[in-house]
C-alpha cells in the first residue's frame, strides 16, 4: 500500500497508481480495486471525481479519498492510535 497516505494532508493530491498500485512494479495502491473499477465508480458518481491538473496529469484530493473511506467504512474515523492502559 502507498504508505505515506495516512501522512499526507488533506490538502495534498493522490495519482492513480497511487490509489490502484501498478501492476507492472507489483506496487500495491491505497485501495483494492483495479484501474478500470476505479474509472467505472467515477464515472456512475459512486467515487469522487479526480481533479485536472494539466494536460495528462489527473490526481485526486487525499481529502475527497479519506471521506470516500469513511463513508464506505474502509478507514476508521480516528486514525490516532489508542491510549495505552
Amino acid at each position: 500500500m502507498y504508505q505515506d497516505f495516512d501522512h499526507l494532508p488533506d490538502s495534498a493530491f493522490v495519482r492513480l497508481s497511487q490509489l490502484v498500485g501498478n501492476p507492472n512494479t507489483g506496487s500495491l495502491g491505497i485501495l483494492h480495486l483495479s484501474r478500470t473499477t476505479l474509472w467505472r465508480m467515477v464515472r456512475d458518481e459512486r467515487f469522487p471525481a479526480p481533479v485536472h491538473i494539466s494536460s495528462g496529469i489527473t490526481a485526486w484530493r487525499v481529502a475527497d479519498v479519506r471521506k470516500w473511506q469513511e463513508e464506505n467504512n474502509l478507514r476508521p474515523t480516528s486514525t490516532q492510535p489508542e491510549a495505552l492502559a
